[in-house]
């Protein structure tokens, strides 16, 4: 059987013995999918550099693997996204990124849309985008994808959209807002307040395409308030704690603007 390939960015590395590694990709053809790099610690050739998380690769594999892994053969490196390993607001950003889209996906379920969601964030926090702001706009299209779009339109127990101040608590089990009449017997440590203007600004966030994303300006209070909505929304979701919100909350007290 000839090899195959696959364009793919690494979610995961791990080590394997003295000189191999285990490999998790999210890939455009095959979607997630683990590989064995044999002798990758030691090669000096066919994976020098390359077998680095969030790497973009051209990688060629032989998916007569044991144990569910493919053979890693050998990988062309696109894209090394350099920087989101060298600055830590950058790495921790686009690690939940990573680590989201790793418990989100199946083995072998491509999605061409999830891919090019990962890789467009990558790529704007590589370029300097303030990572914060990338991470929200990522999680507003990846549950849209993913078919648990938020509905922001107004509450979803009485459809009032007409109160000032903070009026609303988004409900994860509900996937959407109530208002202050209807919420007051279910506040939790699962439901997120939420001022009229992050609901706004998150609206348009998920109808604009994605090049125009930039273009809303979220303030300190709106980046706290939308991450807070997603950390709750996708533990509840996926029933277990993601790592990396841990570290994200460390840089959540510094300015980023989108420009």
């Amino acid at each position: 059987m000839a090899p195959k390939n696959m364009t793919a960015i690494i979610l995961k590395v791990n080590d394997l013995g003295e000189s191999d590694k285990i490999v998790t990709f999210y890939s455009m053809q095959a979607g997630k999918i683990a590989g064995i790099a044999k002798g990758a610690k030691r090669s000096k050739k066919r994976f020098s550099n390359k077998l680095e998380i969030f790497s973009l690769l051209d990688v060629m594999y032989d998916d007569r693997g044991r144990a569910g892994l493919v053979r890693i053969a050998e990988a062309e490196l696109l894209a090394s996204f350099l920087s989101l390993r060298e600055d830590y607001e950058r790495y921790v950003s686009a690690s939940l990124a990573c680590e989201l889209i790793y418990y989100w996906s199946r083995d072998y379920d491509a999605d061409k849309n999830i891919f090019h969601l990962l890789l467009w964030a990558l790529q704007r926090i590589d370029r300097g985008s303030p990572p914060l702001v990338v991470q929200i706009f990522f999680q507003v299209k990846l549950y849209t994808l993913l078919g648990y779009r938020l509905h922001l339109s107004g509450c979803i127990k009485c459809e009032n959209t007409e109160q000032s101040g903070m009026p609303y608590i988004f409900h994860p089990g509900r996937h959407g807002l109530l208002c202050r009449t209807c919420h007051p017997s279910l506040i939790s440590r699962e439901t997120v307040s939420l001022s009229l203007n992050t609901i706004k600004l998150l609206q348009h966030a998920q109808d604009l395409p994605m090049e125009k994303l930039e273009r809303l300006c979220f303030s300190d209070a709106s980046v706290r308030e939308a991450l807070q909505l997603f950390k709750v929304y996708g533990q509840y979701l996926l029933q277990r704690e993601i790592t990396a919100w841990k570290f994200l909350g460390k840089t959540e007290g510094q300015a980023y603007q989108s420009r």
